[in-house]
């Protein structure tokens, strides 16, 4: 386990900008110090950094971690940030205004930290004992849905939702193995340039996995579609097979990765020995998300898919909690509106391959969304440039030749605004729907917490 240091940087409240970077995003600072930068070159990798925002906010509310310096410019990832930030009684008020970077011992980090994630995080940092006995089990699981299915709140509540202990990124075509795995930067370290490995987030995890074995540990890749999925995981692919009963391993070894591959880059930085074989240990878990309406983006080959454990996520329309808000504007009810356009969707598919991807799922819209001024830019927009792009009269009157033609009906009108711009069929099947719902002995599954 590495040696790590632990700093307050002092910053002027009104021209920071840490709260416009995501938690876990990692970032470039340039930074000079009042009292001196020969404080500034000691950050290392690891190094936990606090931030304090002077007057008039006076408090401690962000939490870095350092990641090196690269060409007189510091690498951090940010890892916390807490609405209000709590007052640094630990250091003196003359320090924290005059000097801009403040060395502090372990135990005022911690006095601080504890105050910071009180009733925001559920844990304090892990606590990482290499001796502990290691769980197992870990799996590659994929949920896959339509859109607004519910697939984040499935990982919230099924697998994780301690943020010390989940990872997450978002795979785009863009996104490379650099991006994930790692790469070389060049560091400055006083007067002298190196190139070092920087890790990625997948590095990082399987080093908190390893390090702190009696805990499970996850990797969550938001929309693995969306990357070119086989390229960023390059060789890595290969530790995706799992050892598991049917492989007639013992239960101490299942969730392991089954073959291990060479990288020195991240077996020095997870084993300290660059000669080790990596393998994803057993309690280190690897969570996928992916629309099903846009698995053309970069298609999943089978030899990778047969890796992941598949989990179809329902599309429980009226199990959410907000299916029988109404639509503002109209009589017509969220669930009604989405099972309708669903039934139609389905009918399409029959004579064209794939258009069942294209239904709305419970949570496409949540509900402030409802609302007469952002339903149609998110729904009606939907519904017009994708879902029926190639027979928009399906759902919308014969009389519109374009989106803003729609919308600004939509906008204007004085009646039923569904009413003004559906397809009159389309608009009676809604209402029809509510009339059964409350003939089966009224509306079900309100409330689930997801809205």
């Amino acid at each position: 386990v590495w040696m790590r240091d632990y700093y307050i940087l002092s910053v002027d409240s009104l021209v920071d900008s840490f709260s416009m970077i995501d938690a876990a995003k990692e970032f470039v600072l340039s930074v000079s110090a009042r009292n001196g930068n020969e404080t500034l070159s000691r950050f290392k990798a690891g190094d936990q950094v606090l931030v304090y925002r002077r007057q008039p906010v006076g408090r401690v509310n962000v939490l870095l971690e350092a990641r090196g310096l690269a060409l007189g410019r510091f690498l951090f990832a940010k890892k916390l940030e807490v609405a209000g930030g709590v007052q640094a009684l630990e250091v003196s008020a003359e320090d924290l205004e005059q000097a801009d970077v403040i060395p502090i011992a372990e135990s005022v980090f911690l006095d601080i930290y504890r105050r910071m994630v009180s009733g925001v995080l559920p844990e304090e940092p892990l606590q990482r004992d290499e001796a502990a006995e290691r769980l197992t089990g870990g799996d590659n699981i994929l949920l896959y849905g339509v859109p607004g299915v519910g697939k984040s709140y499935e990982i919230r509540q099924k697998y994780c939702d301690d943020p010390n202990r989940i990872v997450r990124v978002v795979f785009h075509p863009d996104y490379t193995y650099s991006d994930f795995v790692g790469q070389i930067l060049p560091i400055l370290s006083g007067d002298r340039l190196t190139y070092d490995f920087v890790p990625g987030p997948f590095t990082n995890v399987l080093e908190k996995a390893y390090s702190c074995p009696d805990k499970e540990i996850y990797l969550l890749i938001e929309e693995i579609n969306r990357g070119n999925a086989p390229a960023i995981f390059g060789e890595l692919f290969q530790l995706l097979d799992r050892k598991s009963e049917d492989g007639g391993y013992a239960s101490e070894k299942w969730g392991e990765s089954e073959y291990g591959v060479v990288n020195y880059d991240i077996a020095r930085i997870v084993y300290e020995d660059e000669r080790q074989e990596i393998r994803i240990p057993s309690n280190m878990w690897i969570l996928a998300t992916m629309n099903t309406s846009d698995q053309n983006v970069f298609p999943l080959d089978t030899a990778f898919q047969r890796r992941w454990n598949m989990q179809h996520i329902k599309n429980d329309i009226m199990g959410a909690g907000h299916a029988h808000e109404k639509i503002q504007g109209s009589e017509i009810e969220w669930g009604a509106f989405a099972m309708t356009v669903n039934g139609l969707v389905t009918d399409r598919g029959r004579d064209m391959a794939g258009s069942e991807d294209k239904r709305l799922g419970a949570y496409f819209v949540r509900r402030s969304q409802l609302a007469a001024d952002k339903f149609p830019e998110k729904v009606l927009k939907y519904l017009w440039d994708d879902a029926f792009r190639m027979d928009r009269e399906t759902v919308f009157q014969d009389r519109f030749r374009s989106l803003e033609d729609v919308i600004e009906t939509y906008e204007k009108t004085d009646k039923d605004k569904l009413e003004a711009v559906l397809q009159r069929e389309v608009f009676r099947k809604m209402r029809s729907f509510m009339q059964e719902e409350t003939g089966d002995g009224g509306a079900s599954g309100r409330a689930d917490g997801r809205v």
